[in-house]
Order: structure tokens, then C-alpha cells, then sequence
């Protein structure tokens, strides 16, 4: 069963994430900051990373860094309500499975959710 990481400060956008996406069958985790995200890495690796790019102390774009330099890294999608254009094409460009602003559509996720599952297993 694979394995999902999601790293959302907003308690109901957490919620509604881990929710949908346990429906279809993943194990999920949810976290509300990086720091924690990184420790749940270190005990337990994750398939996929969905991280949100506000948080507080430590940054999504300094955790999506931090997970693409771990060995065998999990696939990353970011979803924002803050993220420009152009950061959302950039984090895209550094490896970034998929990026979503906020709101967004739950089953587009889903099946970018999917399609990262695949590349990573590949």
C-alpha cells in the first residue's frame, strides 16, 4: 500500500486530503510542519510528499530541498494558495510531481496523486 506524506497546516485542508485520499486506499500521515515532516521521514519513509508551501518556521520550498536530496526521495506535489506562477513552474522544473493553487480540485489531485505513485514506482 503506498505510502502518503501530507504536510498541511491548515487543519481542514488536512483533513479533506487525508480523507479523499485514505478512501482510495493509501496509508496516509498527516503533519503540520516541515520539521515534523522530516522526522516522520526519518522513521518511516513515504512514497509521495504533499506539502503545502506556507508553513510556519520552515518553509515547503526548503522541505521539497530537504526531501529531493534524501536517498531514493519520495515524489513531491505542492499544493498553495500563495505560490506565484512562476514559483509553481520552478518547484515543476527541480522535480516537483505536480502543483495545485488552492482551492483545488480533489480529483484532479487524485489523479496526480496516481500518476506520481506510478513515475516513483517506475
Amino acid at each position: 500500500m503506498p505510502r502518503i506524506l501530507i504536510v498541511e497546516d491548515d487543519s481542514a485542508t488536512a483533513w479533506a486530503l487525508e480523507q479523499s485520499l485514505s478512501d482510495e486506499g493509501y496509508d496516509i500521515t498527516a503533519v503540520d510542519s516541515a520539521e515534523k515532516a522530516l522526522a516522520a521521514l526519518r522513521k518511516q519513509p513515504a512514497d509521495l510528499v504533499i506539502t503545502d508551501l506556507r508553513l510556519p518556521r520552515m518553509d515547503g520550498i526548503e522541505l521539497v530541498r530537504r526531501v529531493r536530496a534524501r536517498k531514493n526521495p519520495a515524489a513531491l506535489i505542492v499544493v498553495t494558495a500563495y505560490g506565484t506562477e512562476d514559483t509553481l513552474r520552478g518547484l515543476e522544473a527541480d522535480g516537483v510531481h505536480a502543483c495545485f493553487p488552492k482551492p483545488f480540485q480533489m480529483e484532479r489531485l487524485r489523479k496526480s496523486v496516481e500518476s506520481a505513485l506510478k513515475v516513483k514506482v517506475a
